[in-house]
């Protein structure tokens, strides 16, 4: 996901988002909903659900001005993936910790 995504970070005077987008931060907005949806619905399983901001990391989507390295902005997913059977679930994380929704 994405830290756009966020309508607490949206709402909040003078957080930093990013560029206003009519397409992208909407789109994160849905992927935010969905993954508290996978995790309300998979509650009583063993599989934990949640969400990663990567950071502005260098991939094609920016033409590589991203001022973090694919490496760096995989570290949340990669910590989230191995995280213990009781961790978080339905929740939204970037390096930095929870991001609000």
């Amino acid at each position: 996901s994405s830290s756009v995504g966020s309508l607490t970070l949206q709402t909040t005077p003078g957080a930093e988002t990013g560029p206003i987008s009519v397409a992208y931060a909407p789109s994160k907005t849905f992927l935010n909903a969905v993954t508290v949806q996978y995790a309300k619905e998979l509650a009583d399983t063993d599989i934990l659900i949640n969400a990663v901001c990567p950071g502005f990391t260098a991939t094609d989507l920016n033409g590589f001005r991203g001022t973090r390295t694919p490496q760096q902005g995989a570290t949340s997913a990669i910590q989230l993936a191995t995280v213990e059977d009781d961790g978080p679930t339905g929740r939204f994380f970037s390096d930095e910790g929870e991001i609000p929704w």
